[in-house]
């Protein structure tokens, strides 16, 4: 489904890896090492959907992984599943520019518009850099007065 609607946004996915449910940060940096092998990747899609892996989990590797290589391209998120809110606290607050979508429809968008221009960019020999404009705060308690008229 991820790579079909990469497709269905015009973009042409390049590798598909599957890290299963018992991933660690380290094999999570080991993937992105095969993937940004490839001179040709533009965009890094990570969609998971955590019913067997948590999220927060593979959320601490990617972080490990982005921060141990210095990625070049674009990351894109996609969380589903156990512990999501947690995990996009961590990639929130990771000081990374990591981008982030709560659907698949969402991401796999996101991916091809980044990927389109991280491929002009670098036909004109430019480097671009990209950041979420999504802004985790921790939910604050509220409360409320009961007012009469």
């Amino acid at each position: 489904a991820t790579m079909d609607i990469i497709q269905l946004y015009g973009g042409k996915p390049a590798n598909f890896l599957d890290i299963g449910g018992g991933a660690t940060a380290d094999q999570v940096t080991e993937a992105f090492k095969i993937i940004t092998s490839d001179p040709q990747v533009t965009c890094i899609l990570v969609n998971i959907f955590g019913g067997i892996m948590r999220c927060d989990v593979i959320a601490e590797g990617i972080i490990h992984a982005a921060h141990t290589l210095e990625l070049k391209v674009p990351l894109v998120v996609r969380l589903q599943g156990t512990r999501k809110v947690e995990a996009k606290a961590l990639i929130a607050t990771s000081g990374l520019d990591i981008l982030t979508a709560d659907e698949l429809d969402e991401a796999a968008r996101k991916a091809v518009q980044v990927s389109n221009i991280v491929k002009m960019a670098r036909e004109s020999h430019l480097s671009v850099k990209f950041k979420d404009d999504f802004q985790f705060t921790k939910p604050k308690a509220v409360g409320l007065t009961p007012s009469f008229t």
